[in-house]
């Protein structure tokens, strides 16, 4: 028999956070309102230059400010000064969705060989343009490739790995896996989750483990930009640890370097080239069309015929370009200290 402590083990819920004044008060507020019986709350701010340390303060929950830090090593200190035998993650721009968060994570989480619990990122109710849209379509297979930043299932199942802003993992099973990796500023999720299933445990994906992101990219050349950085960081993480790279993540330079060469070769020979540039081109057209009728269907939108399209070419795009830089970037080349 399970005793009720450990039925409901105390929780350290850590935001890692800077300049989200304009979302923060929610955030917190999302969380307090939590139904829970024991929980810390902890803002670790990144060198917040707005008002969010200021308002955060107004909630009574604890607040660390450090210096400019990357979201692994703010993450690490919320860890170090949490008491919660379980950790649970979530940024300054999400809420969250239900008021059963917590006790819906705990529970799987209390599995012997479960070591992190995460779920679908949804846009928040009173988004109602484009940046709901394009978070919507990111959610499909054709933009995503399965990656669990925007994924959504409609069932639980076990995943390789889940994304930091809707997260909760056992404490023992972070120190285990080493914590963060502090010199990484995207996809330091990914690392973390690829050491804790190499320790033998498994990460669950539960739609009733939910939170809302209100999304900063709200047009398509903020959602460019985004998947710029984006693949530039998946990049250097993948050349820092090589075992997190994946055929997956080159996919999309390879297209876009293999379209460029064949459409220089059909200008200057033309012929069967200019005909390989054009199918290529017409595949991923129809590929880019078929799941833009989908996704309208699943999300009952019908802009989405239109506008699905321009976003998985700017995503993929985006995505390529920035890998691409992100392989010669300095940065890929100079390793810090990891945080642990």
């Amino acid at each position: 028999m399970v005793s009720e402590v450990e039925k409901t083990p105390k929780v350290s819920v850590i935001l890692t956070v800077k300049n989200e004044e304009r979302t923060i008060g929610s955030a917190i507020e999302s969380v307090l309102k939590m139904h829970y019986p024991s929980y810390e709350v902890i803002l670790v701010d990144g060198g917040s230059e707005d008002r969010t340390v200021s308002i955060a303060k107004q909630y009574g929950v604890k607040v660390i400010q450090t210096r400019d830090s990357t979201p692994g090593q703010g993450r690490n200190v919320g860890i170090r000064i949490s008491s919660g035998k379980v950790i649970a993650f979530i940024d300054g721009d999400c809420y969250v969705a239900r008021n059963d968060w917590l006790k819906n994570a705990v529970s799987l989480l209390r599995q012997d060989d479960v070591g992190g619990v995460g779920g679908p990122i949804v846009s928040v109710d009173q988004d109602t343009g484009l940046s709901k849209t394009l978070l919507d379509v990111l959610s499909t297979f054709f933009a995503n490739g399965g990656s669990p930043q925007f994924a959504r299932y409609s069932e639980q199942r076990e995943v390789k790995s889940i994304s930091s802003c809707n997260s909760a993992y056992r404490r023992d099973t972070l120190e285990k896996a080493g914590l963060y990796s502090g010199d990484l500023r995207f996809c330091e999720d990914a690392d973390l989750n690829h050491r804790i299933r190499k320790l033998g445990y498994r990460l669950i994906y539960s739609p009733d483990v939910v939170v809302k992101h209100d999304w900063k990219v709200r047009s398509l050349k903020s959602l460019f930009q985004y998947m710029l950085k984006y693949g530039a960081g998946r990049a250097v993480a993948d050349k820092k640890y090589r075992y997190l790279f994946s055929l997956f993540h080159v996919v999309p330079c390879l297209a876009l370097i293999c379209l460029c060469l064949l459409l220089l070769l059909s200008f200057v020979f033309g012929g069967p080239f200019m005909y390989a540039s054009l199918f290529l081109v017409v595949s991923y057209g129809a590929l880019a069309f078929i799941s833009a009728f989908l996704a309208a269907y699943r999300f009952r939108d019908k802009k989405m015929v239109v506008l699905a399209p321009a976003t998985y070419f700017l995503a993929h795009v985006g995505y390529a370009l920035g890998f691409i830089l992100g392989l010669f970037s300095r940065d890929a080349n100079s390793r810090v200290e990891r945080q642990s």
